[in-house]
């Protein structure tokens, strides 16, 4: 009797509990995990057309003692289509990346140049395949409208210290791991990425139908938290292409007994005269040093590199001094150093090299 009674009650419960949930539409189960959702895509069709420098931009890095050519110009572009698929209603490229010509009817071309690109080795950390580096990356983004007007420009500024293992694959040291180069290289675009792609709804809002425009203004769209240079009433229909540098420099190597040859253990001293000549704050400069190793090397023994300059106003000049000290020398060689001046807004002035003959230093009796 009693297991009956039992019996009963569980076949009721169960009867209540189909009846409940039959009468829903839909049971929903709580999410579980802690992924963001994904961000909403803009409702925009776009065209990339990548320069053929950047598609075509290839730098030679050391990895665990071997020379390996990094694809800049194709990790770039295939980084940007990825993050365009996920962001816009439809994304194409013109050749050779993709089949597109033009602006679509009801979207907007974006031609993407690389300006400047570098890959500076800084520190070693403990082991040799583990070291860190400088990444830099200096992209411009020119938008256009369906009739190839160009309606605004955004510079695309990438600075960050990165952590790298390049682990060598065969105890031969034939070759390594390079997939962390690469990784850095796509992570740098990815930002540089939706760093445009957030300038994207002040450009349309801008060039809405009904919005007010000013002929011929320059409108200079820089993503959030940079300095924007467009007066907020304007609502530009076209832009005046930048063919000059945002800064000028001139360069002086000293070396300490000021014999024009630099000798191994000798004190050396370059001067960088910078000039701000364009109409806008540049909020942030910096140095960059490339060439003989020696040469490089002994400027790293006392700062940094890149080496910050700080701000700079419209106009202002400023002389930075940078003190270093040559290590060991061997052999005589001619040396080379290839200054070059980062900067986060404007387009870079190129780079001055130096040609100096380098020696062994005085043997000590």
């Amino acid at each position: 009797m009693c297991s009956k009674s039992h019996f009963l009650f569980f076949n009721s419960v169960l009867a209540v509990f189909f009846l409940t949930f039959s009468a829903c539409d839909k049971v929903s189960l709580p999410r579980l995990g802690f992924e963001s959702p994904p961000e909403p895509r803009l409702p925009l069709n776009i065209t990339y057309a990548f320069s053929s420098s950047l598609l075509q931009y290839t730098l030679t890095v050391d990895a665990c003692g071997l020379p390996y050519s990094v694809p800049v110009g194709n990790l770039i572009s295939q980084t940007f289509m990825d993050v365009g698929m996920e962001r816009f209603q439809t994304v194409q490229a013109e050749p050779p990346v993709g089949q597109a010509k033009g602006a679509p009817p009801d979207g907007y071309r974006i031609l993407l140049t690389l300006n400047q690109f570098a890959f500076d080795p800084v520190t070693k950390m403990g082991q040799e395949d583990r070291y860190q580096a400088f990444v830099d990356m200096n992209m411009q983004a020119v938008y256009e409208d369906p009739q190839g007007t160009a309606l605004a420009q955004s510079p695309l500024i990438y600075h960050q210290k990165v952590s790298l293992w390049t682990p060598e694959l065969t105890s031969q040291s034939t070759s390594c791991s390079t997939t962390q180069i690469d990784g850095t290289v796509k992570s740098a675009a990815e930002v540089l990425a939706k760093d445009m792609i957030s300038v994207l709804p002040r450009l349309t809002q801008a060039t809405a139908p009904g919005t007010p425009t000013t002929p011929n203004a320059q409108t200079n769209m820089s993503p959030p938290g940079t300095t924007n240079t467009a007066q907020p009433s304007q609502a530009p229909t076209a832009v005046k292409a930048e063919v000059s540098p945002a800064v000028q420099f001139r360069t002086k190597l000293l070396d300490a007994n000021r014999n024009l040859a630099l000798e191994g253990g000798e004190a050396i001293i370059l001067l960088i005269e910078t000039t701000n000549v364009s109409d806008a704050t540049i909020p942030s400069a910096y140095v960059e040093l490339r060439g003989t190793p020696v040469l490089v090397e002994g400027f790293k023994r006392v700062a940094p590199i890149p080496i910050p300059l700080g701000s700079l106003k419209p106009g202002e000049k400023r002389t930075t001094e940078i003190r270093g000290r040559l290590g060991q020398v061997i052999e005589r060689i001619q040396g080379e150093l290839t200054i070059g001046i980062i900067v986060s807004e404007g387009l870079p002035p190129g780079t001055h090299s130096i040609r100096v003959e380098i020696q062994p230093g005085p043997t000590r009796k």
